[in-house]
């Protein structure tokens, strides 16, 4: 256990452990509060405050896996933007309510999600190059890395719609009374102009098939922008390991 500690504190900087610990500070205060005012809050925030509370763990547990697992090679900058991420989702976007206050809060979270996991499939692919000491080709990395974050948006929202379905949640935030409350100025900042009738049945139909397609489009515009920013990333990787390679054969042949 000590050493296990240890790793946890030299494989981290010491404002990521402020960082962290912030984040959770915030998200058990927010569970807290919902407990104490318990009918202001539905039973779902509560649920979702404290299961991101228990992912902000989620590098430390990695670092219990042993060395032969490629999570133990698992850099502890995931954990810092998985962090922000779900304090951005769970306690703004819910807690807070941003997703029904802001209009374009979930879209920019969809956005931003695809592209964190085009990140987040690099760091799974690099991790598997330190452990097996082997060489992954660029282009892989870049296709699987964008694969993983197409395939992971798309099960979240398949997720969500069954959720919806089979219990009667709203785990996509449109629900009936968003969209008579507001869905017509949400929808014209989209694809109407002008907003249009808030008692016409056709667009209230549609108003969660545009919320969930809307979220796609916008997790797969987030995963081409990751993936070109992972591209030329590993382009000046392979340029820079290129140059040292060279200069090494220089000092040898010398």
């Amino acid at each position: 256990m000590k050493e296990y500690f240890k790793r946890i504190t030299t494989q981290s900087k010491k404002w990521e452990l402020v960082l962290w610990w912030i984040i959770r500070i915030v998200m058990i205060a927010g569970a807290i509060e919902s407990f104490v005012h318990y009918d202001k809050y539905e039973d779902k925030i509560r649920t979702m405050l404290i299961g991101n509370f228990a992912l902000t763990f989620g590098w430390e547990v990695m670092q219990m896996f042993p060395k032969t697992h490629m999570f133990r090679y698992i850099p502890s900058v995931c954990q810092d933007f998985t962090s922000v991420h779900i304090i951005c989702g769970a306690f703004c976007g819910a807690y807070l309510n941003f997703y029904y206050k802001v209009w374009w809060w979930d879209t920019a979270m969809h956005f931003l999600t695809g592209g964190l996991l085009v990140l987040a499939g690099y760091v799974f692919m690099r991790a598997y190059e330190i452990r097996d000491n082997k060489k992954i080709p660029a282009a892989v990395i870049v296709l699987a890395s964008f694969c993983i974050s197409f395939m992971f948006s798309t099960f979240w929202e398949c997720w969500e719609f069954s959720f919806d379905q089979l219990t009667g949640g709203d785990t996509q935030h449109w629900s009936y009374a968003l969209a008579l409350k507001d869905g017509p100025e949400r929808l014209s900042h989209l694809f109407f102009e002008p907003a249009p009738d808030r008692n016409a049945p056709e667009w209230i139909a549609r108003f969660a098939l545009i919320d969930t397609m809307t979220d796609i489009v916008a997790n797969t515009l987030g995963a081409c922008i990751g993936g070109i920013a992972l591209k030329l990333g590993l382009r000046k990787r392979e340029k820079e390991e290129k140059a040292i390679t060279v200069d090494i054969k220089e000092k040898v042949n010398k």
